[in-house]
């Protein structure tokens, strides 16, 4: 890990600490591996939160933030620490069949966390006598119920213990203050948000070279997703969706399997991982590399909704007005072509909202709404977000014209708000008309 990670992470947990105070202590799991079939497992990944508060990427860890302090025991010295990390004990046979392991002797030169333990001694501190010298304990309860192998062992006794802790100690779920940290990116995390989307453009740019009818949808996924990791990424930042057709219809849709014919669109919404941050772009694309009259029609409209929304991001400005524009842009684009009788009916063909929020999730796990006591709804300098609208016509809505039927239309952008307006991270990306099929034929 480079100094100006380490010092990002560093960074997450001194403001965490602050958050949380002095009563507090905090207890955020690290992922444990998951079954897949008999005894094989899925890939290995990190909880994000876990992930943003201290940059390691093992199995079978936890961190404990105590900003007033915590009493440990170490090298027989009685110390007070105010983080400690707790993670695999080393083990030559396991290490040889899975991987290394750092080692807790080697927490505080790799990760910058001063105090560490082997995880099986995470039990000490985890009972109603020992937390009951805090006034809040903070753990992220999702995560604590998922926990499989060696670390549901260890905490088995914390867990039924529970309900005789909570009379003494306010519980509360750390999920809520750790997303409102991440709602607003430091520049470490947008610099990585761009790599991903810079990974992700030009992986779209190789695939429009090649795309033709006769393809099969899964031939998109596997070129892009070869793509990206030839580029520089990581990982897939979610399984992407390759539409052709009234597939794009379906907004979530993961089959990828069919093939594409000439006059079809085909709705690519896919995008790369680096270092953990995610982009995410959606473009539509002719499959014979030139849009019909009625495609470039619907297209023009959801492109219009797409570069207008993006030209009023900036700070001060509501997220739901922005997504109240698109739909206004879109109904009375549908409107104007004899599409849409009636604008306040625009949702039967748009579907969804406008974006969201984007970082080390696809959709970013940062809490956007606006309550009685809080306005997450408001854009600030350093979110990042994305604009998606769209429009869908599947084949039984009898009330459009058949031409236009059969086609889904989704046009998105990484925007990260600035100090004075927006800038576009995935800009590169070619959308207009003229630009996409002079890339498709050239």
């Amino acid at each position: 890990m480079n100094k100006d990670q380490l010092n990002f992470h560093k960074s997450r947990r001194i403001e965490f600490s602050k958050l949380i105070g002095n009563d507090a202590i905090a207890l955020i799991f690290g992922n444990t591996h998951r079954n897949k079939s008999y005894d094989g497992d899925y890939k290995f990944k990190q909880y994000k939160n876990f992930y943003y508060l201290t940059g390691f990427t093992e199995a079978n860890t936890a961190l404990v933030i105590a900003p007033g302090g915590l009493p440990i025991e170490a090298d027989k010295k009685k110390l007070t620490a105010k983080e400690m990390l707790f993670v695999q004990q080393k083990d030559e046979r396991l290490e040889t069949w899975n991987g290394k392991r750092l080692g807790y002797k080697n927490v505080k030169k790799s990760l910058g966390i001063e105090h560490s333990d082997i995880n099986i001694n995470l039990g000490k501190i985890l009972n109603s006598r020992y937390l009951g010298k805090y006034r809040k304990f903070y753990v992220n309860f999702a995560e604590l119920m998922k926990l499989t192998g060696e670390m549901k062992k260890i905490v088995s006794d914390f867990m039924e213990s529970l309900n005789i802790i909570a009379p003494n100690v306010e519980i509360i779920d750390v999920s809520y203050i750790l997303g409102k940290m991440r709602s607003i990116k430091s520049e470490f995390e947008i610099e990585r948000i761009r790599d991903a989307s810079h990974v992700s453009v030009g992986s779209y740019n190789e695939i429009l070279e090649i795309l033709e009818p006769g393809m099969n949808e899964f031939e998109v996924q596997s070129t892009l997703e070869y793509y990206y990791r030839y580029h520089g990424g990581d990982d897939i930042a979610y399984h992407p969706i390759v539409a052709a057709g009234e597939n794009a219809c379906i907004l979530h849709y993961e089959n990828n399997d069919q093939t594409l014919k000439k006059d079809q669109l085909l709705l690519i919404d896919s995008a790369s991982e680096f270092n953990y941050y995610c982009s995410d772009i959606t473009r539509t694309f002719p499959v014979s590399g030139k849009f019909t009259d009625e495609q470039k029609q619907i297209y023009e409209i959801v492109l219009k909704a797409n570069k207008d929304c993006i030209k009023n991001i900036k700070p001060g400005v509501k997220f739901s007005k922005i997504a109240e524009m698109s739909d206004k842009i879109l109904a009375e684009g549908l409107h104007k072509a004899g599409l849409l009788k009636d604008k306040s009916k625009i949702k039967k063909y748009s579907l969804h909202g406008i974006g969201h929020h984007i970082g080390l999730d696809t959709h970013d796990a940062v809490p956007s709404s606006l309550t009685k006591t809080s306005d997450t709804d408001t854009l600030k300098p350093g979110m990042v977000l994305t604009i998606e609208p769209g429009i869908y016509f599947t084949n039984d809505m009898k009330e459009i014209p058949a031409k236009y039927r059969g086609m889904g239309i989704r046009i998105e952008d990484v925007i990260l708000v600035t100090a004075k307006g927006c800038d576009n991270l995935t800009e590169a990306m070619v959308k207009e008309v003229k630009d996409v099929e002079e890339r498709m034929t050239s």
